[in-house]
């Protein structure tokens, strides 16, 4: 649990530091005043991210770096900075550097909620595919570096196509990036595929939020390949389609482009059930979302809520804060609540 945090020339803040941190905390400010800045620290102490901004942007005005530290109930200090002249991370245990990779595996994982996520279901696929990602990225140490070479794959391959077409090299050069993309593809749907297994076993835990009788809800994961012979289908869906790959100069299947989806009675979630109904399937997932990071771990990650309860009615409300009761959580709103444990900003 973190205890304390730190933020130095961090978006708005140029010197902050918070302590005596408990269990569940509101950081309370009117909107657009700096609680979101608050929680990003947090998400980026944590290998993740809630705005997605570059680290450039993080940097208070005028400034040139950013330091982000938090200390936990095991006294341990874990820190980030960042140099926009050196564009250079600093990762720090106890005051003392380490690894990338040391960092993710010390430092406490979270759980991301924010207003967008009730539009999951109804908004772009890239949203769905980034909760797969971000969750494998918490749950898997090694997955965010399979993810960065599989993204580099692609654009070496594509890059290879476009000369293809434009004859500028042979058919044959582009076997060693096939070859290259098969295996890191490979990887991410070991990785895929064992978070849609938890999912789908998971998913029919729903059915209490339906009023109406429902029989069955399940998760279906729209891709090419099978879970059994993925190597071999990608393998031979890259032989079929070299033509077509050569010609628009991309690589237009595989993880970066799939998508899943919820039915109830096989009718799409978003077709058959209410707007109420729908944002508790979301919240489920969420849900499912921190079971599995801690099942994989075996630490309870940090729960970050930004600006979610206005989008609430009473009932989800009450349905969330029942659920995390058990987990660090960090709170943003505009509305001050006398039995919380309260940071005004």
């Amino acid at each position: 649990m973190i205890t304390e945090l730190k933020l130095i020339n961090f978006r708005n803040f140029e010197n902050l530091k918070l302590i005596s941190l408990y269990k569940e905390n509101f950081i309370v400010w009117e909107n657009g005043k700096w609680k979101t800045n608050i929680l990003e620290s947090i998400s980026l102490l944590s290998n993740n991210s809630i705005t997605r901004l570059s680290y450039d942007e993080l940097i208070k005005k005028w400034k040139d770096y950013f330091y982000i530290e938090y200390l936990n109930d095991e006294w341990d200090k874990i820190s980030l900075s960042y140099s926009k002249e050196k564009k250079k991370k600093q990762f720090m245990l106890n005051n003392n550097k380490i690894t990338k990779k040391k960092f993710n595996q010390v430092t406490n994982k979270c759980v991301i909620f924010s207003p967008i996520i009730m539009n999951m279901m109804y908004l772009s696929p890239n949203l769905r595919r980034d909760f797969l990602d971000d969750l494998l990225k918490s749950s898997f140490d090694e997955y965010e570096k399979i993810t960065t070479n599989y993204k580099r794959i692609i654009k070496h391959r594509n890059i290879t196509l476009k000369k293809i077409f434009e004859w500028k090299c042979e058919k044959k050069e582009i076997k060693f990036w096939n070859e290259k993309f098969i295996e890191e593809a490979t990887k991410i749907y070991k990785y895929r595929f064992k978070i849609i297994n938890f999912l789908k076993s998971s998913i029919i835990t729903t059915k209490e939020f339906f009023w109406c009788e429902v029989d069955n809800i399940v998760l279906i994961y729209n891709t090419k390949v099978s879970e059994s012979d993925t190597e071999l289908d990608i393998r031979k869906y890259l032989e079929k389609n070299i033509d077509r790959d050569i010609i628009m100069w991309k690589s237009p299947i595989w993880p970066h482009l799939d998508d899943f989806e919820i039915l109830v009675d096989w009718i799409q979630l978003s077709h058959f059930a209410s707007r109420w109904e729908t944002k508790s399937v979301i919240l489920w997932l969420k849900l499912l979302e921190w079971l599995f990071i801690e099942k994989m771990t075996g630490k309870k990650p940090i729960l970050l809520i930004d600006d979610l309860l206005s989008e609430l009615d009473n009932s989800h409300k009450n349905m969330l804060l029942k659920k995390i009761e058990y987990y660090q959580t960090f709170i943003s709103s505009i509305t001050k609540n006398e039995n919380k444990n309260t940071i005004m900003i």
